[in-house]
């Protein structure tokens, strides 16, 4: 089958009604996420479709061609190399039910695009094609169960008993506004360098917030006696909620108050009350490779989702 393909730098009118009609349209395919990573990342988005024979749009890909560091290439040759520098990057996608189209569409990237790292969607199934791939992992909690029923599937002498350990310790959850996102800042900081090495600039978290918010943004802050001990951000364009941001104090830790469980059962019952369709507890390596690893798949095994593959695709 043959497509036409529309590739633009901004984003089509009707570009949003076609993400909201797919199961896997998220926030990483909207025009308010490319302009926060135009912004703050130095990203060049890319708005790709594929139309049938008669117009109707069939595939959407958001990505994003930047240049790669070349801080290793001796100054004297990187002019010389930079138009071989550039790479395209995406984020779950491309957005589509047909298999035909997904043909094309990497058909397309193979003849037309140098370097690439994208990330497939956890409820996408992806065709035999001709590029280097690595599994990857993700776990998916279904938001159209009931809350107990979900609250059942946590790990009873993990998940449940911390989530109870934290309020029995006090701990407390708010619902994050522009008002507290210094606060969450200022842990998210602090998880992120300790040691105070690097230099943020605060005004990326306001721009991020803003520009987010208008397509579903939010997140919780948790406290103890009025002292912020975590945070965590989600997205939840299209009724399916990610993860963005974890921040946990040095009080969290010394203390165990397990606010980050609690902050994630928060959202469970969020997810359930706003009717949302999937909690994704974001991506790790189904093989792992070293303790950290191992660590990282038991938690978010514990949350009760059920285990489903993502494909990084490299060339």
């Amino acid at each position: 089958m043959h497509f036409t393909v529309d590739l633009g730098k901004e984003e089509p009118s009707d570009w949003k009604k076609f993400l909201l009609k797919s199961e896997v349209g998220t926030i990483y395919h909207t025009a308010e996420y490319a302009e926060y990573a135009k912004k703050w990342a130095g990203m060049r988005p890319q708005f790709l479709r594929l139309l049938d024979s008669k117009g109707a749009i069939i595939l959407q890909n958001l990505s994003f061609e930047y240049d790669r560091p070349m801080t290793k290439i001796p100054s004297s040759f990187r002019r010389v190399v930079q138009k071989f520098s550039k790479m395209i990057r995406w984020n779950y996608g491309p957005v589509t039910e047909s298999s035909d189209a997904l043909m094309f569409f990497f058909n397309y990237l193979k003849s037309t695009k140098g370097k690439m790292y994208g990330m497939t969607h956890p409820l996408m199934q992806l065709p035999e094609i001709d590029f280097i791939k690595e599994p990857w992992g993700t776990f998916l909690i279904d938001l159209h169960k009931s809350k107990d029923v979900l609250y059942e599937n946590l790990e009873r002498n993990s998940a449940r008993k911390n989530i109870e350990r934290s309020i029995e310790r006090k701990v407390t959850i708010e619902t994050m506004n522009e008002s507290s996102l210094s606060e969450y800042y200022a842990l998210l900081k602090d998880s992120k360098d300790p040691q105070q090495k690097k230099n943020y600039d605060t005004q990326e978290i306001y721009d991020q917030w803003n520009l987010l918010k208008k397509v579903g943004f939010t997140g919780f802050l948790a406290r103890k006696d009025e002292t912020p001990v975590g945070g965590l951000m989600f997205s939840y364009f299209n009724n399916y909620v990610n993860e963005w941001g974890v921040a946990r104090s040095e009080i969290d830790t010394t203390e165990k108050l397990y606010a980050q469980d609690l902050i994630k059962w928060k959202i469970i019952e969020w997810g359930v009350d706003n009717k949302m369709n999937w909690y994704d507890l974001t991506g790790f390596n189904p093989n792992p490779t070293s303790k950290k690893e191992e660590g990282l798949l038991r938690y978010k095994k514990k949350w009760g989702g059920k285990q489903y593959g993502i494909w990084i695709i490299k060339r």
